[in-house]
């Protein structure tokens, strides 16, 4: 007999789902997220991940660029860093795929069994997982990004099946938070979350009126929970100071520089993705039979609001989504008569051709593909000219890092966060041409410059008496040397 939160369904609907298309969607998600190109900063993560691997610490100071100095650079993702370069030291980009694939399904798997266990139907759930997973898609692939999703729906898995029941599993948090500072520096998220279940606590025991049903949370402990996890992140190898730095990203600085830490661009893909997401979920709001609850639907509204203001946060906003939702979802009356059959086979073609696309679209070496195209040419061609100081494109410094160091330092890389402002600022100047360029470019004494075909700069140093001659390369970047050797 069905279990009574699932009775609206027919017996072979939700027979059909509970081994079928949720599992599927799972499995769809976590092949197709994996296998996404290479982002510019997995480099970066590889080249840190190198480092703590061969020498037991972490890279302070920074030892792979010339412009840091004894600048320190926070590396709030050093867990991910030595876990992804061990899978592609050892078994090859393939197995850095499959195991990042692992670690997305099992975020799935977590956010799926959660809204089943808050009483959400199966065909509701799979609405709920597809839903979610829209907003990832740009962010995905080999990134430490995931390590941070699992750690945000752990955290909110257990603070929510606290409010629900009043559970002991909620000691388990502050463990959560050393893991989430160790992994990925979204754990204010995290900081919210519980905020928003503490003052919903608060206001269930005052006379205030109460919308919902009230929720079972013990405030003692859960308070004593909430302290802990405030402070748990601390506990990593940069210490305190990674407290500040999700803070300090929020920044001015990276949000007048970096896209990534401001609103998509309208119509693009990464627009198109969250529209999408932000329709589905408005559909699963219109099904629903009861309200909201007061403190879950404040919170979504801040998590909403915080994943459009800044693309780094709509994977979190996603995900956490359909679990702050959890109740009305449950209520929703949601019918359907397919025969389990057609359910089994729908999930299998599902899965069968999300494997094939992942298959098809995967990277298959560090070569790519990636997300912009990789210097491997001028990568080539600078290491035979024994060039030990490279001013080049920001995105392509940790690609030339992986390569060439310890030989050769880079000016800058992805590391938005060491270069702002001065270094940046000098960058900015001579890839823009400004009218101190020159000079700039001087005062920053390269021994070769590895820059894109097309760009202005190329252009300026490829012409006569530039004081820099064109060595080679390819459509996609152009190595320069200067005609006289640099100052000593």
């Amino acid at each position: 007999m069905p279990a009574p939160s699932q009775a609206a369904e027919p017996v072979s609907a939700s027979g059909g789902q509970r081994i079928g298309a949720a599992p599927a969607a799972i499995l769809a998600i976590a092949a197709l997220a994996a296998a996404q190109p290479l982002d510019a900063d997995l480099w970066v993560h590889l080249n840190n991940g190198r480092y703590i691997a061969g020498r037991g610490e972490l890279p302070y100071p920074d030892p792979f660029t010339f412009s840091a100095g004894a600048a320190v650079w926070t590396v709030h993702e050093w867990l991910p860093a030595l876990f992804i370069f061990q899978l592609i030291d050892q078994g090859g980009v393939l197995a850095a795929v499959l195991g990042i694939a692992a670690i997305y399904a099992l975020i799935w798997g977590l956010l799926e069994r959660t809204l089943a266990a808050h009483g959400v139907g199966p065909w509701m759930r799979t609405a709920g997982l597809v839903t979610a997973s829209l907003p990832l898609f740009p962010f995905a692939g080999i990134r430490p990004l995931a390590f941070g999703l699992l750690a945000a729906v752990l955290a909110a898995a257990l603070a929510l099946h606290h409010r629900r029941t009043g559970s002991r599993w909620v000691w388990l948090l502050p463990l959560v938070f050393v893991i989430w500072g160790n992994v990925h520096a979204s754990f204010p998220i995290g900081f919210a979350l519980l905020g928003a279940v503490f003052c919903e606590a608060l206001w269930a025991r005052s006379r205030l009126p109460f919308i919902g049903p009230r929720p079972r949370t013990r405030l003692g402990p859960l308070a004593a929970v909430t302290a802990l996890s405030v402070v748990a992140p601390a506990l990593n190898p940069s210490g305190p100071r990674l407290l500040a730095q999700p803070f300090f990203q929020w920044g001015g600085e990276f949000r007048r520089f970096n896209s990534d830490w401001r609103p998509p661009a309208a119509f693009s893909e990464t627009w198109w993705f969250f529209a999408a997401f932000l329709v589905l979920l408005g559909l699963l709001l219109i099904l629903r039979r009861s309200r909201v609850e007061p403190a879950m639907l404040g919170l979504l509204i801040v998590v909403l609001a915080a994943g459009y203001s800044t693309r780094k946060v709509m994977p979190f906003a996603a995900v956490l989504a359909p679990l702050l939702l959890a109740h009305p979802l449950a209520t929703t009356t949601a019918r359907a008569t397919l025969p389990v059959w057609a359910v089994r086979a729908g999930a299998a073609l599902t899965v069968a051709t999300a494997i094939g696309v992942a298959a098809a679209i995967s990277p298959r070496t560090l070569d790519g593909p990636s997300v912009v195209p990789m210097p491997a040419a001028a990568r080539d061609l600078v290491a035979d000219t024994g060039a030990t100081r490279i001013f080049g494109t920001y995105h392509w410094g940790a690609f030339l890092t992986w390569a060439l160091w310890p030989d050769a330092l880079v000016f800058i890389d992805g590391r938005f966060d060491l270069f702002v402002p001065e270094t940046l600022s000098d960058y900015l100047t001579v890839i823009g041409l400004e009218s101190d360029w020159r000079q700039k470019l001087m005062e920053i004494d390269p021994d070769a410059v590895v820059i894109e075909t097309a760009s202005p700069l190329a252009r300026q140093l490829g012409q006569p008496g530039s004081g820099w001659h064109d060595t080679g390369g390819d459509s996609i970047a152009r190595v320069f040397l200067p005609d006289r050797p640099r100052s000593a």
